[in-house]
């Protein structure tokens, strides 16, 4: 394939690197450690025009190709063809703050985006950890702090640029290409390969509440209640998530509370810090605090919060299960799980599915309705000799989890097959999106994603 490269490289702007180029192995590493695969090349594209070309090549050459944004997807898809597309070279943003509408280039991560919409007191939903790609979790749907109010990060997209199979250019709204846009909504990467986004800002801060309670593991069920009392009462600025996890040296947790399995409170309030404040008390008088680091802070400091614990390189396997309430069986599998987990690196979260994702108009994202909390499992090691116990540990508390009734799955943060996102979207959306998949891709080139077949 050398002389092939060869002819692919006269026609790319961008650099291309094979397993015999200084820096191969660092462009082929992704977030989740486990996904050791070697395409036979790696293209860092520098706009539309590499895109073309490299489908072409792909094309006539009957290789099959996968793209990657930010490389943050547990699942590994970014690796999954002969040729990647990287689009890792792509991260502009470009505010419009008049019109509240930002276009991002498909390589950025949320970070800058965040960076770039702040300096003009905006925002749009994105991903709880910084370094997340946009591209994949918006194609995904894209949940966050902001979707308690604003929806998931799809439910804020106006427009997309993207290269179809076939080598095309389009521009795509809900106006132009209706059913397409409906599908890039929550349908993954099926149908093309996206070259930007645009989307919808909304006003946000300077400052909102942040920060984090820790609990004892046994005050579960008493700050878990009072949580989704506080969630029912409907106050839009309200966006919480639990976890329970192993405590971390952090300046806030107390040194005897260190390495001790807890559950955290992430009580975030997108509203005046000081309504906020008293809003969240009753988590106060549910049990005790082991630690109380909530505060005031800038929304971009809510955003990285928890970056420290997901680092990249670390070994991953995760879930992700929609299920209708917390009820107390449930919350007593956790407790054992989070006891019981083999790495202290790993976590379990729970979040409730805000009514702003559930009331929003219909898109290609399932599970908006049923289950109204996500339960996500996320196993996160180092040595490869622990394998086994922390994918038994994943796979012994998603059984427990799917004994309580699940209703969906949120497709961004699993390892899914074709039958498992067939189940996830359900009959009538999967039916539908074969449909806009057979005139966009019938080919069925892009498959490295949460695979919808022509």
């Amino acid at each position: 394939m050398t002389q092939d490269i060869t002819d692919l490289r006269s026609t790319v702007r961008g650099e291309i690197l094979t397993p015999q180029d200084a820096g191969y192995e660092d462009a082929r590493a992704l977030h989740n450690g486990m996904i050791d695969r070697r395409p036979a090349a790696i293209v860092r594209v520098s706009g539309t025009a590499d895109v073309v070309s490299v489908l072409a090549y792909a094309r006539e050459h009957a290789l099959e190709v996968s793209v990657r944004g930010g490389g943050h997807g547990v699942a590994g898809h970014a690796l999954g063809g002969d040729l990647v597309i990287d689009l890792s070279a792509l991260r502009g943003v470009t505010v419009d703050a008049a019109a509240r509408t930002a276009v991002v280039q498909a390589g950025t991560i949320w970070g800058e985006v965040d960076q770039a919409t702040q300096a003009h007191g905006l925002a749009v939903p994105g991903g709880r950890i910084s370094h997340t790609g946009v591209a994949g979790l918006t194609l995904g749907g894209g949940e966050g702090w902001l979707s308690a109010k604003y929806g998931l990060t799809c439910d804020n997209l106006i427009a997309v640029e993207l290269v179809t199979a076939d080598g095309r250019v389009v521009v795509a709204d809900d106006e132009s290409e209706p059913e397409l846009m409906w599908a890039l909504r929550g349908g993954g990467g099926n149908f093309g390969v996206v070259m930007s986004f645009t989307f919808r800002l909304h006003p946000l801060g300077p400052l909102v509440l942040g920060g984090m309670l820790g609990y004892r593991v046994s005050d579960a069920p008493a700050v878990l209640d009072a949580l989704e009392r506080l969630h029912s009462a409907g106050h839009d600025d309200f966006a919480p998530a639990a976890v329970f996890l192993t405590a971390p040296p952090a300046p806030f947790v107390p040194g005897h509370v260190v390495g001790r399995p807890i559950l955290a409170i992430v009580p975030a309030w997108l509203g005046d810090p000081e309504a906020g404040a008293e809003v969240i008390r009753p988590l106060f008088e549910a049990a005790t605090p082991l630690f109380d680091a909530v505060q005031p802070m800038p929304y971009l400091a809510l955003q990285s919060m928890l970056d420290d614990g997901s680092q990249p390189g670390r070994r991953n396997r995760w879930s992700a299960e929609f299920v209708p309430g917390l009820d107390p069986s449930l919350i007593s599998d956790l407790q054992d799980a989070a006891i019981a987990a083999p790495s202290p690196l790993s976590q379990l979260i729970v979040s409730p599915l805000p009514e702003a994702v559930r009331t929003a108009p219909d898109s290609a994202f399932p599970s908006r309705h049923g289950g109204r909390w996500l339960v996500h499992p996320v196993g996160v090691w180092v040595d490869p000799g622990d394998d086994p116990a922390n994918l038994a540990w994943v796979q012994e508390v998603t059984t427990a989890i799917r004994k309580h009734g699940v209703t969906g799955s949120y497709l961004n943060l699993e390892q899914a097959d074709d039958d498992r996102v067939r189940w996830a979207m359900g009959v009538r959306r999967y039916r539908r999106l074969q449909q806009v998949k057979a005139v966009w891709d019938p080919g069925d080139v892009f498959r490295h994603c949460a695979h919808v077949s022509p």
